[in-house]
């Protein structure tokens, strides 16, 4: 499947730091799937890299690194620009909120979120979900035009996203 620029308005899911089976394929952006070819994403993804074609993902970094890189992509420019413009409730699974994705973070202050469900891992009260809780509302507390969000925490365990 490739990504076409010029057909993206209906496009509703985004890999905001790409993903393994999303190549970098030189004139065009290929996602790879199981479902249209009946082949293991492993082997198509073996196939690509013996043509010189890369997984398109950024990976380390401090935020500002992974910002440049991002805004060097169509693919990955255009999922932050949608982020910066979602509305509605935001679901957050499985995400550290480290420093290094301020960058993607500190869109949620911009957007017009109403509501954010974040997943905790483990007991709620460990320094990681207390790192990510402070974090959390921070953004609220700091978003523009005095309007912050609603904040849900869930436990990650209780989310069957893999079925």
């Amino acid at each position: 499947m490739t990504w076409d620029v010029e057909n993206t308005n209906a496009q509703n899911v985004y890999y905001l730091h790409g993903a393994l089976y999303v190549f970098d394929a030189g004139a065009e952006i290929q996602k790879y799937t199981w479902i249209n070819t009946g082949v293991r994403l492993v082997d198509q993804i073996r196939v690509a890299l013996k043509r010189n074609f890369y997984p398109l993902f950024v990976a380390e970094g401090e935020s500002s690194q992974k910002l440049a890189q991002i805004q060097h992509s169509g693919y990955l420019n255009r999922g932050y620009r949608s982020f910066a413009n979602i509305g509605g409730s935001l679901f957050i699974f499985g995400h550290s909120m480290a420093d290094s994705d301020d960058h993607i973070m500190n869109l949620i202050t911009k957007n017009k979120v109403e509501e954010v469900y974040i997943s905790l891992h483990g007991q709620p009260d460990s320094a990681a979900n207390k790192f990510i809780i402070k974090k959390v509302e921070k953004l609220s507390s700091g978003r523009k035009r005095n309007r912050p969000f609603d904040i849900a925490y869930f436990d990650a365990a209780s989310a069957k996203v893999w079925g």
